[in-house]
Order: C-alpha cells, then sequence, then structure tokens
C-alpha cells in the first residue's frame, strides 16, 4: 500500500464502486506553512452569498494585509477569496452539532515557505491590526496556522476561477483524513478536478479537524455534478456519513486588489 493511502480495513467503506472513485492520485503534502483567516458578514441562509457592507469592507481589509505581506521574505503568496455559493454537500447532523456552521465569506489564505513562519506570522503587527479589526466588525471569525497532510497538486491562485474551501469536522483526524482520501478520486474522476491541499490546523484552537482547499476552472465544472449525479449523494456523502464526518463546503472566488 502506498505511504499517502490510509489503511480502509477499519473505516466504513461502500462496495460496488469503481476503484478510481476510491483511489486518489496523491503527490507528496508541501513543506509550505499555511495561515487561514476567515470572516462571516452574517447569517448565510441562502445558497448565494449576499452582499454586505461588512463583507466588502473585511475584504478591503485583507487585501491591504495581503499586499502588505507579499513583501515578507518568508511568504509564498498570500490570497483574498470572496465567498460565492454554499453548494450541496452539508450533512451529517450529528457530526454538525460538535462544531458551529461555517459561513465565512471573506478569506485570506497565506503560505509561507516553513511551518514555523505560519505560526509566527499571527504575531506580525499588521495580521494582529487585522486580526483586532475582524474581531471587532465581523460576526464570527476563524484564525489558524495550519500544514500540509494530503495534496492532488498545489491550487494554482495565479488565475481566476472556483474555489472551494470545506470546512470538515469529525471525531478523529484520522477518519477525517479516510473520508477525504476515500472519496476525493470521485472529484477527480466525476469533476476533472486535478488539483488540492488538505489543511490540517495547528494546536487545538479550530473548530474543524481539516479544511480542504482545491480549485476548479468554472462553476459548470463542479456544482452540476453535485446537483444532479446520484452518486455524489450515494458515494461521497454516504462515506462522510458514515465515518462520522460532517463537510460545510463554501465556493469562492479570487477578490482582486482592484475590487476593494
Amino acid at each position: 500500500m502506498n505511504a499517502r493511502q490510509q489503511d480502509v480495513s477499519t473505516a466504513s467503506t461502500p462496495a460496488d464502486v469503481p476503484e478510481r472513485w476510491t483511489r486518489a492520485a496523491l503527490v507528496d503534502p508541501s513543506e509550505s506553512g499555511f495561515v487561514h483567516i476567515g470572516a462571516s458578514s452574517g447569517p448565510w441562509r441562502v445558497p448565494w452569498a449576499l452582499p454586505r457592507a461588512r463583507r466588502r469592507h473585511a475584504l478591503a481589509e485583507m487585501q491591504r494585509t495581503a499586499a502588505a505581506l507579499r513583501q515578507l521574505d518568508t511568504m509564498v503568496s498570500a490570497d483574498v477569496f470572496q465567498g460565492i455559493l454554499r453548494p450541496p454537500g452539508r450533512r451529517n447532523r450529528v457530526a454538525l452539532e460538535d462544531a458551529p456552521d461555517a459561513a465565512f465569506d471573506a478569506v485570506l489564505l497565506v503560505e509561507t515557505a516553513r511551518p514555523a513562519d505560519a505560526e509566527r506570522l499571527l504575531d506580525e503587527p499588521l495580521v494582529r491590526r487585522l486580526l483586532t479589526y475582524l474581531r471587532a466588525e465581523a460576526k464570527d471569525t476563524l484564525v489558524f496556522p495550519a500544514n500540509n497532510v494530503r495534496r492532488m497538486a498545489p491550487v494554482d491562485h495565479s488565475q481566476p476561477g472556483v474555489f472551494l474551501f470545506n470546512y470538515f469536522s469529525a471525531k478523529d483526524v484520522e477518519s477525517n483524513l479516510f473520508a477525504w482520501q476515500y472519496t476525493a478520486g470521485w472529484f477527480q474522476d466525476q469533476t476533472g478536478l486535478d488539483n488540492s491541499t488538505v489543511l490540517r490546523p495547528v494546536g487545538d484552537d479550530s473548530a474543524y479537524t481539516l479544511v480542504n482547499h482545491c480549485r476548479w476552472d468554472r462553476m459548470r465544472d463542479v456544482l452540476p455534478s453535485l446537483v444532479l449525479k446520484r452518486s455524489f449523494r450515494e458515494f461521497v456523502l454516504r462515506v462522510f456519513d458514515d465515518n462520522g464526518v460532517a463537510p460545510r463546503p463554501i465556493l469562492y472566488r479570487l477578490h482582486p486588489a482592484d475590487d476593494s
């Protein structure tokens, strides 16, 4: 068995499914560190994100911080994402009760050269200023440093597209990793997904066990499969349910600096 593939003998797995759905093609995890800074402008009761002044201001502050962070020697990238849609895929009510809802319609994702750089970044004055602003003005925030624990390929932030952050809660990280990896091949096969970076929060401050980040070129590359394909419900969501994993997917677009 490949060292990057978890032992499936003790996990719950549907039978009679194509092997290509259950064995995603992975590469070694990145040695970078990451910092996720998410903010919610308020309740998200309909699928599409509603325009709000609070979100617009949060995105503008994130863009200013990202521009300053890119000047630091320890930075690989700093990108801002604006929430578009919460797609189908929110299941497992029991697990959902163990962590708060994810309604982050503004996200700053920072990649650093090393994990230690990511942890130190939270003490940078410019990041602390951003966090002070968001904690005062946003309805909710999610801030954590992270390591990359699974990866299909790097996520390309250099061009527009549809980006996913999927906020998972589970009884333990191992169950979450298994459920993600066991279903990731479905996304490769059914949506043409060729990239993904799974982030594991460092420390005990995050309410979520893993956050998956990936990209498609267009909304039509992913959304019809989530809405129309029975195998998404009968295979992907069933694996999450059977392993006590609750996904909370949100789709985003890159937020250009000139939109601030």
